[in-house]
């Protein structure tokens, strides 16, 4: 009886392990660039349906089917690509397909999909809230709104050149790529913190820079309500099963006392 009351404790905690990712998720639906977790669930019985008698001497003789105790095996983030925004301002970017733009906050370098971008007081772009934008040279002082971005992230600002407007190039935009996807972790606003990636170069095809766009979080409301609604039944489940194993070692407590 005890296995049955553990494992239905343990689904009521990894049920609301998933209730609190979705939960987050749904909360960051409209954030540009969000990207969604994923609770990958697992049970004892994938990682222990074996038992073996001598260390690397015996076979291995699996021990009797059951309902095993459920435990998250994974967290994670999905980095699929989101829709876009088309806002045609000229301080929204987005990057289609792979890398982040880096901005330089207060705790360190950060990467990030929000391409939701401004000028501060001294022309230099930077993300709200947050820091400076970091180009190939470190910051990047624009200084006017006027200004353009190649897809491959190169800056142009139109100057007065002899009485004549004419692009000059600024700077490019550092676009970076993490050496590993899984070693990132969550910072606040749908930030990254990636200690090691690499600069993703001009003429790399994988990545493109758009101008008067940002991108959407990967949020599919939809499939996120779906999961929410099967999550809380279990949850459900799961506490009225842990009422009935209490209730039922209650009355073997109080019969046991009357023998």
């Amino acid at each position: 009886m005890l296995r049955g009351f553990y494992t239905a404790a343990s689904g009521i905690i990894s049920q609301q392990t998933r209730l609190n990712a979705i939960s987050n998720n749904i909360a960051n639906s409209s954030t540009a660039g969000y990207k969604r977790d994923e609770v990958t669930l697992s049970t004892f019985g994938e990682h222990i349906a074996v038992r073996m008698n001598t260390y690397e001497q015996s076979p291995l003789h699996r021990q009797g089917d059951g309902v095993w105790m459920q435990v998250t095996d994974e967290e994670h983030t999905n980095h699929e690509q989101g829709g876009f925004d088309f806002t045609n301002s000229s301080l929204d970017m987005a990057v289609q397909g792979e890398g982040f733009f880096v901005v330089n906050t207060q705790g360190g370098e950060r990467l990030t999909r929000d391409g939701q971008f401004a000028l501060d007081e001294e022309g230099f772009l930077v993300l709200p809230g947050f820091g400076r934008v970091q180009g190939e040279g470190g910051d990047i002082q624009i200084g006017t709104s006027n200004f353009s971005v190649s897809t491959n992230g190169t800056i142009y600002a139109q100057q007065d050149i002899q009485g004549v407007e004419e692009p000059v190039e600024i700077d490019r935009l550092l676009l970076a790529i993490p050496e590993d996807y899984a070693a990132m972790e969550k910072d606040s606003g749908g930030l990254f913190i990636s200690e090691n990636y690499a600069e993703i170069p001009a003429e790399s095809a994988a990545t493109v820079v758009r101008q008067g766009a940002t991108e959407k979080s990967n949020v599919n409301m939809g499939n996120e309500m779906t999961k929410m609604i099967a999550a809380q039944r279990s949850l459900q489940s799961a506490s009225q099963i842990v009422k009935m194993y209490d209730s039922m070692s209650e009355q073997g407590v109080s019969s046991l006392s009357r023998i």
